[in-house]
């Protein structure tokens, strides 16, 4: 399975992801959701700081997801794995910029 790089903007800021050429959609997805969240949590107005919008449409990204779980009584752990490797990518990528 061959990975592909893949340029995508969080916060005005560009990161460059390897991904399999097969999630490279799944992935665009969850960054354009991202960036979704992190709007509306920049619209309310009460955060500002960048790191902690960031941790807030995230949070509200998992919450979202764990409800939705719960409600069709799907895989948790699925969901717990994905969310982890995301977020180990998200912190490689934070550390190299």
């Amino acid at each position: 399975m061959s990975v592909e790089q893949v340029s995508v903007e969080i916060m005005k800021r560009q990161f460059t992801f390897g991904t399999p050429g097969s999630e490279k959609e799944t992935l665009l997805q969850a960054v354009d959701m991202l960036n979704r969240k992190i709007d509306t949590v920049r619209e309310g107005g009460r955060v500002v700081e960048s790191e902690k919008i960031v941790i807030l449409a995230a949070l509200n990204l998992v919450h979202d997801l764990l409800k939705m779980s719960m409600k069709d009584d799907l895989a948790i752990g699925d969901f717990e794995r994905k969310i982890a490797s995301m977020v180990e990518t998200c912190d490689t990528a934070l550390s190299k910029s």
